[in-house]
């Protein structure tokens, strides 16, 4: 076939004979002695046998099978950390380096990271992990209460009393001497609250802590770089951490004197409203407690790591738990800010077939705002033991549809014994259910994300990321009491994960979370009609900007979106209008900016119908109050939203699982878009995409690049297409590859 040019050429022969980086580079837990012998039997193996890129060595403790809980599979040995552990490693290194193999460096043992093996906790127990504490007993006055408070042996905090008609807070540490409660209780029923923070819960580093975190990666990142820099930046390309995040009751030292020195305002007043509603700031005091916890999540381990491996040249990689979740403050704070300085930010999809699936788009998201150009999955780690080929390509193209570019499959096992595999399955050559398809499978892992990974994501709706009515909402423990899976419980109308679910798999566009206050710090711009991701590589322009439901919202967002609405942009509420605000005292200043786009009170007069309004500017504003593929099909339409890729869906096979999804991207002059067929049953359908191309078929899975002949441009609304036949097998995959500048020359 003829290139076109240079850069033409190397693109086509990339994906013909993509580098080992792309490759699979799975968890090798090494549950056994490590000899020399075994290591380079094992990464020869993996490379020849199973065509893995590199592999992610995961030391474990011994523990019971999770299969068979009569089986206790053993640990590694020898002893992590120790120094035939690291002459063992080198060999790891040395091997991979022979063979042209990359190894991933997971930074602690077992799982969750952060533990050194139990020796942080040994040696310094005040830098483990923290939790508040709320102690409480409820007293009529007027009366004189004389008492210890509860848990002398831990931090204290604050004491405050609440009203229970007024929800009046006071703060009694004027009342407090040497841990004694002695206060004249004025009439009335209060409740009495001690707030204390509790040190050395489980094993892990206080992450939100970043002295803790120091004294950490000196006992565990330190000693490899110690040992192994040569290897740094060349086999060793990327670290990995693990589950990294918080407790629904997590807690730090500096949280109240990090709230008092932000908010000026006296933190025993507020402590109560992360339990009780406390009267009208109850909503912005918890909305600010949570946000500071987010904040120093992202700024204690996780940016630390990050900049550890930046001196090193290495690349961070991780996630924390539940990070496809609803609501994600119980687990991880703000997954949005949560990634900030991650290099490669991380999704697991684990367990089975579908869970999280639609909230994989909050990590790639994340890596979207950030200009990152790689994103990882962590996959199939807990799945069903007989596990079959089908389901690994499943699996991974449902992340890749939505953003990850980088697999790391759980995984192999160095004792491939299933009485010995702790975890199931097992992804390896040695599995006869796997075996002979790994190869295949890797390869067609390495050509999609060669071409999936970095340039710019084309998204034409922001989807807003409705942290702070979730915040709002939330107090300790409520999502634990809820009933509900962990991290599963959402306020009334905040129904981000129903648009999530509703635009990738119903409607077919594509989106990005985009966080509230990058509407108005100036990484995301107006102009003109559009929104701007303002970054150096991975621009996108927003045609719309899509609001989840919910009560609470930042008075600055709103600001900014009501300022893109009066100079010409279309904005969609979902579910339920706004009406208080994320800061103190500004609840007046939401509604009447609602009521300056709706003429409407939304605090006392919620319209139940559908509302659309258009200003003199050409902006457009709509409430869509029953969310579902009709509404929001109708609603695009009446804007004249054109999509970017439109499906003939009365041409495609109803199926009862998997779905046909796309993701489209622009780099290296060329139009790249990744269609996948995760259903069962062969999709045939005719197919739009936006601008006048020249396309062409590029398989993933035999290299093979075709031309497609029978294809024409047409206009739709007065937008240009290019029109054609597309036919994927059953849980199959194709890219459509066209010149970029073909597009632009019409």
């Amino acid at each position: 076939m003829a290139c076109t040019s240079t850069s033409d050429k190397s693109l086509r022969e990339a994906f013909q004979n993509p580098a080992n980086k792309y490759r699979p580079m799975p968890f090798w837990h090494i549950n056994g002695e490590l000899t020399t012998m075994g290591i380079e039997q094992q990464i020869t193996e993996a490379k020849q046998k199973s065509g893995f890129g590199g592999v992610t060595v995961l030391p474990v403790s011994s523990g019971r099978n999770w299969v068979n809980r009569e089986f206790m599979s053993p640990g590694t040995e020898p002893a992590y950390l120790s120094d035939e552990y690291f002459n063992r490693y080198e060999d790891i290194l040395k091997t991979s380096e022979k063979l042209g193999m990359e190894v991933i460096l997971y930074d602690d043992i077992d799982f969750p990271s952060g533990s050194a093996a139990g020796r942080l906790q040994e040696q310094y127990p005040e830098f483990i992990r923290k939790a508040i504490v709320k102690n409480e007993f409820t007293v009529k006055g007027p009366k004189q209460v004389k008492m210890v408070r509860p848990n002398e042996s831990q931090l204290f905090i604050a004491a405050s009393a609440m009203n229970n008609l007024t929800r009046e807070v006071i703060d009694l540490s004027q009342f407090m001497k040497d841990d004694h409660l002695d206060w004249k209780v004025p009439a009335g029923e209060w409740l009495v609250m001690f707030f204390s923070c509790q040190f050395n819960i489980g094993r892990q580093v206080d992450y939100m802590q970043p002295d803790a975190v120091d004294k950490l990666l000196t006992m565990t990142y330190d000693e490899y770089a110690k040992r192994f820099t040569r290897f740094f930046g060349n086999v060793v390309t990327k670290t990995f951490y693990d589950d990294v995040g918080i407790r629904e009751d997590g807690w730090t030292t500096s949280i109240t004197e990090i709230f008092q020195k932000k908010y000026r305002k006296n933190p025993a007043l507020y402590l109560p409203a992360l339990y009780y509603d406390i009267g009208p700031e109850t909503q912005a005091a918890r909305i600010a407690f949570f946000d500071i916890r987010s904040e120093l999540m992202a700024e204690g381990y996780v940016r630390k790591v990050a900049e550890w491996c930046a001196r090193h040249n290495l690349l961070s990689m991780g996630h924390p738990p539940e990070n496809y979740s609803p609501n994600t403050i119980v687990r991880s704070g703000d997954i949005l800010k949560y990634y900030r300085h991650t290099q490669v930010p991380l999704l697991d999809a684990i367990f089975f077939y579908g869970r999280g699936l639609h909230g994989f788009k909050q990590i790639s998201s994340a890596a979207d705002l950030g200009d990152k150009p790689v994103v990882g999955a962590e996959i199939y780690g807990a799945f069903p033991v007989d596990i079959d080929s089908l389901m690994l390509y499943r699996v991974a193209m449902e992340v890749m549809a939505r953003g990850v570019n980088f697999i790391v499959p759980h995984g192999m096992w160095y004792t491939p014994e299933n009485d010995k595999i702790r975890i199931p399955p097992l992804i390896s050559w040695q599995n006869p259910l796997l075996g002979q398809s790994l190869p295949y499978y890797s390869t067609w892992v390495a050509r999609s994300c060669m071409l999936l990974q970095g340039g710019q994501h084309v998204s034409d709706i922001a989807l807003l990321w409705p942290i702070t009515a979730i915040q709002a909402e939330s107090y300790i423990y409520r999502d634990r009491d809820s009933g509900l899976p962990v991290a599963n419980w959402l306020p009334p109308h905040v129904n981000h994960h129903i648009l999530s679910d509703l635009l990738t798999n119903e409607l077919r566009r594509d989106f990005t979370f985009v966080h509230p206050e990058d509407l108005y710090n100036g990484k995301i711009i107006a102009e003109g009609n559009e929104l701007k991701l303002n970054n150096t590589v991975n621009i996108q322009r927003y045609k719309v900007l899509l609001l989840p439901g919910g009560e609470v919202i930042s008075v600055e967002t709103l600001k900014a979106i009501k300022n893109f609405f009066d100079n010409g942009g279309k904005i969609i509420f979902t579910a339920s209008l706004p009406s208080k605000s994320s800061e103190f005292g500004r609840d007046s200043e939401v509604v009447s900016l609602m009521k300056s786009i709706f003429e409407i009170d939304p605090g006392r007069n919620m319209p139940a119908e559908s509302l659309h309004i258009k200003n003199m500017k050409g902006g457009e504003a709509a409430f869509v109050p029953e969310v579902d593929k009709y509404s929001l099909t109708k609603i695009f339409a009446s804007m004249k939203l054109q999509p970017d890729v439109i499906f003939d869906d009365t041409r495609k096979n109803k199926t009862d699982s998997g779905y046909v999804n796309y993701i489209h991207k622009q780099k290296e002059g060329k139009e790249i878009y990744f269609f996948t067929n995760s259903t069962d049953a062969e999709c045939k359908t005719e197919i739009r995409l936006r601008g006048t191309i020249k396309p062409e078929l590029w398989n993933p899975y035999s290299g093979e690049m075709l031309k497609v002949k029978d294809y024409k441009h047409i206009v739709e609304n007065g937008e240009n297409y290019t029109q054609m036949e597309l036919s994927i097998s059953g849980v199959s995959s194709i890219f459509i590859i066209a010149d970029l500048n073909e597009r632009r020359k019409k």
